[in-house]
Formats: structure tokens, sequence, C-alpha cells
């Protein structure tokens, strides 16, 4: 809602109506919405943490997979499989989200900026979202995030999409496999593609 903050109008949220999935602060193109516990200072922190190094090119060439996944489902998932000791790569670093809609595009290009070879977007099925229909809006930025990474010059099979439930822990596992697979094939990245501006999130 708009409200009157000393005689300039600005945007507020309105805390009663927050669901708090985050899709809000992952859509705002000037990055105004802070959303609670999850906030963007904290998540990029955690991107820039996940691979200190780039990933060694060569015959042993083994890639550096990032995965988001949203607390309810995809996250719930990757526990299961620990549990289950389904056995997948050791590739993967996974950064928990309160739901899929808050995979902000910039997380993405951040994420491939800072040494991920390939990145998985992850939540809860279609129909089946705690936040009734904001998977949606995953589905919707990750196509177009796959356009605008094509755009730029990247193979968009570097980034994937994988809706797990829960109780999909063998799921989660062949998800991890298939991108480390598919990341293998394309071999490290080249990084010097990835040339955009914060400003340019809005496009996707």
């Amino acid at each position: 809602m708009i409200t009157d903050d000393e005689g300039r109008w600005v945007s507020n949220i309105n805390a009663a109506l927050c669901k708090g999935c985050g899709a809000c602060a992952a859509g705002c193109p000037t990055l105004a919405i802070r959303t609670q516990h999850f906030t963007e200072d904290q998540t990029l922190a955690q991107i820039k943490a996940a691979f200190p190094e780039p990933s060694a090119p060569g015959p042993d060439f083994e890639p550096q997979v990032l995965a988001f996944t949203c607390n309810w489902c995809s996250y719930a998932g990757a526990d299961l499989a620990g549990v289950s000791r389904f056995q997948y790569p050791p590739n993967v670093r996974i950064i928990r989200l309160m739901c899929s809609a808050r995979i902000d595009p910039l997380y993405v290009l951040e994420a491939f900026r800072h040494n991920a070879d390939a990145v998985l977007m992850s939540g809860c099925h279609i129909g089946d979202c705690h936040y009734i229909s904001a998977n949606l809006m995953t589905e919707a930025r990750f196509f177009a995030l796959k356009d605008y990474l094509a755009d730029l010059g990247m193979d968009p099979d570097r980034l994937q999409l994988a809706w797990i439930s829960a109780a999909e822990g063998e799921k989660w596992a062949e998800a991890v496999k298939n991108i480390v697979e598919i990341a293998r094939k394309l071999g490290p990245l080249d990084k010097s593609v990835l040339r955009y501006k914060e400003s340019e999130r809005s496009k996707v």
C-alpha cells in the first residue's frame, strides 16, 4: 500500500496481510522490500561463501552446484534424502529460503558470478505451494532467467528447476545427479559473460 511519510509517498507492506513467502521482495525492481529472517544481505553472504574458489578445469573437473530450496518441501526433501542415505554427488551446496518464489533473479546471477557452475531452483509441486500460488511466480522467473542467460551467452541448461515434495528424498537425489551430470558435460563456467547490472534484474 502507498502511505504518506512526511510528505513523501512511499510503499509499505501490510504486515497483517503478509504471508511470508518473499515473492514481493524477489520481484521488487529497486531492492526496496526486505524480508525478515531471510534478508538480501544474509542470502548474498551465503551465496558468496558457498564456493570460495572456482572449480578446477581439466580432466578432474568437478562442477560446483548451488541449490535454492523452499523451506517447506524441497529442503525437507533434501533432508529426507540424507536421513534415508540416498546417494548423490557431494557437489551441491544448499541455501534454504521460505519459498521458491523468494529466489531472486539476482541470487541466481550472483551464484554464477561466485563460482557456481550450475544452479538448481527447487520448491513445492505446482498446486501444492504453502503460499497457494507463489511457485507459479518461480516457474515464470525460471523461464525468463533461461532466456536471459542465453542472451548473456551462457548455456541455459546450467539452470534447472525441480519440484520436490518433503516426501521425495529419492527425487531430490536424482535431481542433483542430473544437474551435476549436465554441468560436468558443459565444463567450467566462463564468468566473463556475466556482465550485468543490478538494474537489469527487472528484465527477469
